[in-house]
This record gives C-alpha cells, structure tokens and sequence, in this order.
C-alpha cells in the first residue's frame, strides 16, 4: 500500500485499483470465449483475478479504517470499493458457470453480452478516473454514467431476445442446452447490473456531497 502515502494517502486510487483488476477480469472472459470455442484454461485465471481483488478490498477496508479524515465519507468509500469488487465476484461466478454446467461453446447471445460488460468495465475506469475531482468533472461524469445505463438497458434487450430464442418451441434444442444456457445468460446479465451499480452509487456519492 506504499503508493498511496506521497502525500498521504490517495483514497481515489483505491477505486481506480479496484476497477483495474475488475478490467483485467472482463479481458479474461472475453479472451477466454474468442472463436466460440470456450478456453478453460483461460477461464482458470478468472479465479486469480477474484483473489487480487479480494486483497485489494481488504487491504482498502483497512486504510479506511485507520483513516482520521477521508475526503468522502469512510461508509460511502466502503460501500464503492464493495460495489467495485461485486463486479468482479459476478464476472468469476459467469466462469464458474461454465466449469459447473461443462459449456464448452459460446453462442450469440453470450458473447454479446460479454462485449458489453467488457465496455461497461471500460466506461466504469473512465468515471472512476473523473470522480477525484468530481466538482469539476460534473459534465463527464454524467455522460459516462448514462452511457453505462444505456449499456445496461442493451444489456436487457439481449438477454430478453437471447432467452426466447433458447426456448422457441421450433428449435427443439436439448433441454440440457436450455438449462445450461440459461443459467449462463441470468450470471453474464447480473455482471452488467453490477456495472450499473457502482455507477448508480458514484451518482448518489456525488449528490451528497455538492
């Protein structure tokens, strides 16, 4: 935790640390679905990058617990650090997902999916990097924040279609398939609400101190 004591300690790099390893995550996903074929291996490290971010949570709780003053209040800094990790826990649980109900090929819809989270994370590093200054940084963030809700909302309209397709009584796929894809599209729509979230409490962060 040196790089945070220059002058003392940075508490908004928590957040952009955070969000770094929550990218990381998201490339891996991404990465480990390229060409339709599912790498296990690749789906693997996902649970190394959930224990980064397990560290850097609890090495973030004890700053802020330590802390005399911090520039937003300690429970607002802890519940953003939380949200932060959330995404990444919800990206690792889309991998377990696949380890579990053994899906070894990606589809459409999936991989649609992943492409917005993936963005979704993007967006978040980019809002998180404004929100230290946020009193001047007003106008961006706002704009980041309603482009994440919009990914959320496209986010809905693939899920929606993706699930009626998987159950259109005209492909008669194997209810094996069904269930497997299923559970696989509810885990890869939660990551991008998990996305909306940290935004939704930036927003609410900011209202309360302006």
């Amino acid at each position: 935790m040196s790089n945070f004591f220059s002058k003392g300690p940075d508490y908004y790099a928590l957040f952009e640390t955070g969000i770094s390893i929550t990218c990381k995550a998201a490339r891996v996903l991404k990465k480990s679905l390229a060409d339709g074929q599912i790498d296990k291996l690749e789906i693997a490290q996902l649970k190394e990058v959930e224990h980064e971010g397990d560290k850097h949570v609890h090495e973030s709780f004890n700053l802020v617990a330590d802390a005399f003053i911090t520039p937003i209040s300690s429970a607002d800094m802890l519940s953003l650090v939380g949200a932060i990790e959330s995404i990444t826990d919800s990206i690792n649980e889309i991998g377990n997902q696949i380890y579990m109900m053994h899906i070894s090929e990606s589809d459409a819809t999936a991989d649609q999916l992943v492409d917005l989270i993936v963005k979704s994370c993007d967006d978040l590093k980019l809002l998180l990097s404004d929100f230290k200054n946020f009193k001047k940084n007003m106008k961006q963030i706002r704009e980041r924040t309603v482009q994440i809700n919009h990914l959320e909302e496209k986010g809905d309209e693939i899920y929606n279609e993706g699930m009626r397709a998987l159950f259109h009584p005209d492909r008669n796929i194997p209810l094996i398939e069904i269930i497997r894809f299923q559970n696989l599209y509810n885990t890869l729509e939660k990551a991008l609400d998990r996305c909306e979230d940290v935004a939704d409490i930036v927003e609410q962060i900011i209202i309360a101190n302006t």
